[in-house]
This record gives structure tokens, sequence and C-alpha cells, in this order.
């Protein structure tokens, strides 16, 4: 029967899907990308930004992920089986599966690829999964997950979109790193095809993917369109199906508009910007605090944000069940910040901004702020691969970051980012509460763990944190299927074009 006739009624749709084992995928996706993904050999980018992973999970896979409803689902591992003593964890593989140059997937594989995270020279923070010893083979289809310490949030860290669980063909990693970087080699949905720098990456249907069903898309291609004004220009002109990371005026104009589909996720990550503490000023917490205290959060969110986020009140959002009441969370005040000036005199340093239009415009606010309320600061604009190169290296006083909320277990985030070099802050101050938080079962003693965390970050002004994250992505109105934005990640493997 002819794929144009599956079209003409649901009976017809039945019978050919029936007919078919699988419904044809049709069509082409573009994307819209707010920067060149960084590259996927994990050791070597050590870490993965926001437009890296959008890519690399497209092609690449982990053991588990978590559905619509936030329920944590089968993909490459099927079951998880936590030891009587709560010190291992068995995974049991799905058989079948290869990766797209051929490499079986088994064991072998999941070994492989955890032994290369985990390594000491791998370059990699995996503070997240530390309580992980080692995974071995326990049979062709079977690993072991063998753990320092009881660690309830296993099944959750594996099942994160992280760079951590993307799995890569080990034959591929193995041959030449460096053409992995480039062209990364998975089990995912879509098969990686090329990479023009600066202007677009491509992948195509892998028509052997295990699950017979998926993806419902022929090809994606992803363009390097770094200026937001460009990018909502392309999905007016319909040159662009999807564009992620848009302006607020741009959310805002596009709520209006029956020609533009929002889709919005609210989370528990931020805007941020780290201080470095050891260097001065921000070697002293109060200065810190006081730089917090200066930022007017209602008038960046009427003036920048156009009313489409709300202040931060703690590292969860008030939709978390985690969500801490009555923290007392640093906020604008004017007058604490003068008598710290008063007391401490001028207090200089230079903040950093990204050189886009919407990290230039949010720069100049924060300018603002700063002066405003009397410290000596300067602004300086980076693109965004030199921002993340200045953080990981240390080459800042104040940058501007994501606190990017990775879903899950809050024992995630919260590793990830306090037990971080990032901001050079004391993490031996965090490590006891987040160890005592990792092995506690009863949820409600687990929360006032990392209320208590919480706490303490506010009182130490780790880094600062004015507005919550909610994530937005502009579409067609003929894409559909878009799964809630975790981690502010366009998830491809379930899109489909009407």
């Amino acid at each position: 029967m002819p794929m144009k006739a599956c079209k003409k009624g649901v009976l017809l749709v039945a019978l050919c899907s029936a007919l078919w084992g699988q419904a044809r995928a049709e069509g082409t996706l573009t994307v819209g990308l707010e920067s060149d993904p960084i590259g996927f050999n994990a050791a070597k980018a050590r870490l993965f930004n926001q437009t890296t992973s959008n890519v690399a999970l497209a092609v690449m896979e982990g053991l588990f992920a978590y559905d619509r409803e936030g329920n944590i689902v089968p993909r490459l591992g099927l079951e998880l089986t936590e030891a009587d003593d709560r010190l291992s964890a068995t995974v049991t593989l799905r058989e079948g599966v290869t990766f797209h140059d051929g490499t079986p997937f088994n064991a072998d594989a999941v070994v492989a690829h955890y032994d290369w995270i985990t390594s000491p020279g791998s370059g990699i923070n995996t503070a997240m999964i530390e309580p992980i010893d080692y995974v071995e083979k326990v049979d062709e289809y079977t690993v072991r997950f063998v753990l320092n310490q009881p660690w309830v949030a296993l099944k959750s860290a594996l099942a994160i979109d992280h760079m951590f669980n993307f799995i890569g063909s080990p034959t591929a990693v193995k041959a030449d790193p460096e053409a992995f970087h480039r062209h990364p080699v998975g089990t995912g949905p879509f098969v990686f095809e090329e990479w023009r720098s600066g202007e677009r990456l491509v992948v195509s249907r892998n028509a052997n993917y295990w699950d017979s069903n998926l993806p419902h898309l022929d090809q994606v291609v992803f363009r390097v369109l770094p200026d937001n004004d460009t990018r909502n220009q392309s999905l007016r002109a319909g040159e662009v199906d999807v564009t992620p990371v848009p302006t607020p005026v741009q959310v805002v104009a596009a709520r209006e508009d029956d020609s533009i589909a929002v889709h919005e996720y609210e989370s528990s990550g931020a805007l941020s910007w780290n201080f470095h503490h050891r260097k001065e000023p921000f070697k002293d917490p109060e200065v810190r605090r006081a730089v917090i205290q200066a930022v007017d959060q209602d008038a960046l969110i009427k003036v920048f944000y156009q009313g489409t986020t709300v202040p931060t009140t703690g590292l969860f959002s008030a939709s978390s069940e985690w969500h801490c009441e009555d923290l007392d969370w640093p906020s604008y005040n004017p007058e604490q910040v003068r008598k710290v000036l008063e007391e401490k005199g001028s207090i200089q340093f230079e903040h950093i901004s990204t050189n886009t239009p919407a990290g230039r415009r949010l720069g100049a606010i924060f300018q603002h702020f700063f002066q405003e309320a009397g410290f000596d600061t300067t602004l300086k604009l980076l693109d965004q691969g030199q921002n993340i190169r200045a953080g990981l290296f240390g080459n800042y006083q104040v940058n501007i970051w994501r606190y990017v909320d990775f879903g899950g277990d809050p024992d995630l985030n919260l590793t990830s980012y306090l037990t971080s070099t990032v901001t050079r802050h004391d993490v031996d101050t965090y490590k006891p509460l987040l160890e005592k938080a990792r092995t506690e079962t009863d949820r409600a003693r687990r929360k006032q763990i990392y209320c208590d965390i919480a706490q303490q970050f506010a009182d130490d002004a780790v880094f600062m944190m004015p507005v919550q994250s909610t994530y937005y992505v502009l579409a067609s109105p003929k894409v559909k299927d878009v799964a809630p934005l975790r981690n502010n990640l366009v998830q491809l493997r379930d899109i489909r074009i009407e």
C-alpha cells in the first residue's frame, strides 16, 4: 500500500501501521541553535552546554530516561535492582541494539563508557556520580554499579540527560577520539551526518533504531544562529521550525501570535552569576551578599524578562516538592548595601556577560544596578565559548552562568554545583550535608537536609541567582509532541511534523 494512502482516514492509518510495522518518518525539522556545540568527546569538552546536549541527545542515549510525567522509564537499560546492602545495583540491558557504526551494545560497552567518564585523567567533573566506585560486567547483558556508599539517587542519576549518560560507541571513541569529538556515534534515534562549524549540523533518521515506532522525522537540521532576532525572524519566515532560548520580548509577542506555539516549562534553574571566592573582593561573604542585594529583582523581571519569570526564593522553585519555605534568602536591599559600603569602603570588580544582544542588554542592566548601589564596576563582554572557558579556568571575578535544572533527584543538581570548582567556593562546607542526604531514605528528613543546605547557600552567598529560569521554546504550530523542556533541552525522539 503506498504511504500517501496511509494519510487518508483513521482506519487506513491503523491498517498501514499494522502492515508497515511502524509509521513512516516524514519531514525535516529545522532547529535554530544559539551557538556551535563545544564538541561531543566528553573528556575533551569537559562539560556539555545546552547546545551540545541538544544535539547529543538526538544521537546518543543513556540507560534510563524521564518521561513526560516525570517517571523513570527504560532506554538502553531495562531494570535496575538494588542489592540488599544498597552498596551495588545491577542493570539488565536491552538486547539486539547496535551503535550506528555496527558495534554491538552490551555490557562491555557500558563498562567501557563509565570507565572512560570516571577515569582520573578524563578532566570531567564527576562529583554528581561520585558514589559510583566502578561498573563491572556480570554477563553479556547485565552490569553491576558498585557504590562506595548507599545512594538513593542512583537510578535518577542514570536517567537524566547529562553528558556522563550519553553512551557513545566504544569502538569510535577508542579508535579516534578527535573524530568522535566532531562526529559522535551512538545508538539513538538519529545518526550524525555532518557539522559545518558556524553554519549547521545534520542528523538523519536511524532506520535500525531499537524502537521501531521512532523517530517520526527523516532528518533534523540544526542551524547555528547566535542572534536571537535572526532566529526569531527565521521562525516567522518558516526557515526554522523550533527556536530554543527566545528573548522575553519574543515570548510575550509569540503569546499573541497564533502562527507561533509557545512551549513553557517552570524549572528550579536560574540565570546565575558566579563569584570567584578566591579573588578579591569576593573572598568576603558580606561583599558577595551585598552584590546580590544590589539587584532589583522586580525591576529586572519587568524591564528585561517582561514578566515571563519570577524571583528566586530558594534553590528549588515553588512548584517543586523540595521547595523550602521561610528561607532567609538574599533579595533587593539597597540600605544594607550602603551599610556594607560604608564599612568596607570602595569595592571594585569586573563582571562578565555574553556578547550577544540579550547578553549585552543584561550586562548593561546589571552594570546600572551595581553602579547605582555604589560599586565601582566595569562590564566585560565575551562570546559564549570564551565565557565558558573563563568559568572553567577561573579567569573572572563575576561571570554569567546558567544554573541548569537537571531534573530528577535534588542530589544531582546540588552536588553538581556545590561540589564544583567553578565558583572556587569552600566545597567542604557542603559535602557532609550532601553525603548525609544521599543515604537518607526518608523523604521528609531528606527535604530538611536540603533546606539546611539552601540556607547555608544563602548565608554564604555562593553565587547570585536573582530570578528563576522558566524555559521557553518557540515553534511552528505544525511541530507536535514537544516534551517538557527538562534541562532546557528539546527532546527530538518523539517530535513529529503534522
